[in-house]
């Protein structure tokens, strides 16, 4: 398979790990096709990874919520249930 079809399908799968290696690896397109194809896929891509990053930063906030409103623990307050 060339690279650019394994580049398709690993954004189809959003294979993560597989579109960085690809895109680590980018080859030296020949025809003005592939490179329209590529910067077309690439742009997705890059659709893709603002959304991911959009996710894991509303999942930070959420933790930092949840942390700030959990009380701190005290170690002097433990129940100490051992025989």
């Amino acid at each position: 398979m060339n690279w650019l079809n394994e580049l398709k399908v690993a954004y189809l799968n959003k294979n993560d790990s597989k579109l960085n290696e690809l895109l680590d690896n980018t080859p030296i397109l020949k025809t003005r096709d592939e490179m329209f194809e590529a910067l077309a896929i690439m742009e997705q891509i890059t659709e893709y990874a603002k959304s991911q990053k959009e996710k894991l930063g509303m999942e930070m906030r959420k933790l930092k919520q949840t942390k700030n409103f959990l009380p701190k623990q005290d170690n002097s307050q433990r129940l100490n249930i051992s025989f």
